[in-house]
């Protein structure tokens, strides 16, 4: 049994030299019978081989030896090799740049479509309160409380003109606009 474990383990080393890669990272093969001749003049020191130089384009395509297309990528960055719940897709991503001219023509398309009126009433009416017959309103604006009375100035962009039964008439002052707001009956 000894010898059978020695024998396979020479078998292995054998093979694992004969297809053992060089320093470029190609297979070695078999050496080929060649013959020289005797060189008459002195031998001379060879020329250093220059460094690999590092490949900056996304692939490149180089034909191999034996005619075979070999393909050469650049690494691929440390956060992407190790996630493995990254996007798997056959179909190829859409480039960024297309996607974002996209995006702003559907903005300008909708800034044209835009209605040129005023915005939408921020106020949430929340009561009113009489005192001595004059009355003020309470309006709540982003999370704001405000009181208001007719003729002033609420909210830097809007004017309380009046009130008349149950609807607040109300000035949009950057375009100069009136807009109402119907409170409804309260106790």
């Amino acid at each position: 049994m000894r010898k059978i474990v020695i024998g396979a383990a020479a078998v292995a080393t054998l093979i694992a030299a004969w297809f053992a890669p060089d320093q470029d990272g190609g297979v070695v093969g078999p050496a080929a019978a060649t013959t020289r001749e005797a060189d008459p003049a002195p031998a001379t020191p060879a020329a250093p081989v220059a460094a690999p130089v590092a490949i900056a384009a996304a692939s490149v395509s180089t034909a191999g030896a034996d005619g075979i297309d070999l393909q050469i990528h650049p690494r691929i960055a440390d956060d992407e090799m190790c996630n493995v719940f990254a996007k798997q897709s056959w179909a190829p991503e859409a480039p960024k740049k297309v996607m974002q001219e996209q995006a702003q023509a559907q903005q300008a398309a909708q800034q044209t479509s835009a209605p040129s009126g005023p915005p939408a009433l921020p106020f949430q009416f929340l009561g009113r309160f009489t005192d001595e017959g004059k009355t003020a309103y309470f309006l709540q604006i982003d999370g704001q409380n405000v009181v208001a009375r007719p003729g002033e100035k609420v909210n830097d962009s809007y004017l309380l003109d009046s009130v008349s039964g149950n609807t607040m008439n109300f000035v949009y002052l950057p375009l100069n606009q009136k807009q109402t707001l119907v409170v409804g009956d309260t106790n």
